[in-house]
C-alpha cells in the first residue's frame, strides 16, 4: 500500500516538473527566434547592410523591387539586417502590418510575409494582412491572429523605432552599409561590389557619387 502511495506521489512530482520546464522553455525560444534582427545573406559576415523600412512606403517598395535580386548575389559576403520604421502619422496601416511581420516570425515565415507586405502594399488592412497569413505555406493562421490581436509584438516594433530616432533618422527608406547612412540607396550594389571585391572600381561618373555616403572616406584604401 505505502508503495503503490509513493509511487503515485512520485507520478505526480514528474507530471509537474514537465508541465513547468514545458512552460518555462516555450517563451525562452520565442524570445531568442524573434527578438534579434531578421537577417539575411551571411549572418557572419562582416559587412553590415541594415534597412530600417515601412511596409506602407511606396519609396520602400520600390527600394524592394529593385534591390532584391541585385542584393543576392552578395549574400555570401554580406549580412542584411531589416528593421522596423513605419511613419504611422503618414502611413496609418504601416504599424499593424510591421506587428503581423513579427507573428509570421514567430514561425520562423518572417521573410515570406515581408515580402507579401512589399508586393502588395496598397492593400494593408486588416483582413488583407489575414489573406496573406493564409497564402504561406506551413503558417499556422489561428496561431497567427492570436498573436496580432494580443498586441504583444507592438513592443518589438517601437524598439526598431526607438533606435531609428535615437538615430536621428526621419525617413524611409533608410540604408547603412558598414556603419554609414547611406545618401542615394541606388548606388548600393555599387557600394557593395566596391567593398567586397576592392580592386573592381565603382562604374561612376562623379566622384560625389562614387562617395555617396555620409562618411566620404569609407571607400579610402
Amino acid at each position: 500500500m505505502k508503495y503503490k502511495y509513493w509511487l503515485i506521489i512520485l507520478i505526480v512530482i514528474i507530471a509537474v516538473l514537465v508541465g513547468y520546464f514545458i512552460f518555462q522553455t516555450k517563451p525562452a525560444e520565442y524570445a531568442e527566434m524573434t527578438d534579434g534582427p531578421h537577417v539575411k545573406g551571411n549572418p557572419e559576415a562582416s559587412l553590415v547592410l541594415i534597412e530600417f523600412s515601412d511596409f506602407q512606403c511606396p519609396a520602400c517598395g520600390y527600394a524592394f523591387a529593385t534591390l532584391t535580386s541585385q542584393l543576392d548575389q552578395y549574400f555570401d559576403k554580406l549580412k542584411f539586417e531589416y528593421r522596423h520604421f513605419p511613419l504611422e502619422s503618414i502611413h496609418p496601416y504601416a504599424f499593424r502590418a510591421a506587428e503581423a511581420s513579427e507573428c509570421a516570425a514567430d514561425q520562423g515565415k518572417f521573410w515570406e510575409y515581408h515580402d507579401l507586405l512589399f508586393q502588395n502594399q496598397k492593400s494593408l488592412t486588416k483582413k488583407d494582412l489575414a489573406l496573406y497569413a493564409a497564402r504561406i505555406d506551413g503558417l499556422d493562421v489561428e496561431l497567427w491572429q492570436d498573436c496580432l490581436d494580443s498586441g504583444l509584438k507592438a513592443s518589438r516594433v517601437r524598439a526598431d523605432l526607438s533606435e531609428a530616432s535615437g538615430m536621428g533618422l526621419n525617413s524611409t527608406p533608410t540604408f547603412i552599409l558598414g556603419g554609414q547612412i547611406v545618401k542615394d540607396w541606388t548606388q548600393l550594389p555599387q557600394m557593395i561590389e566596391s567593398l567586397v571585391n576592392p580592386l573592381v572600381p565603382l562604374q561612376n561618373n562623379s566622384t560625389s557619387t562614387q562617395l555617396n555616403l555620409i562618411n566620404d572616406s569609407l571607400f579610402a584604401s
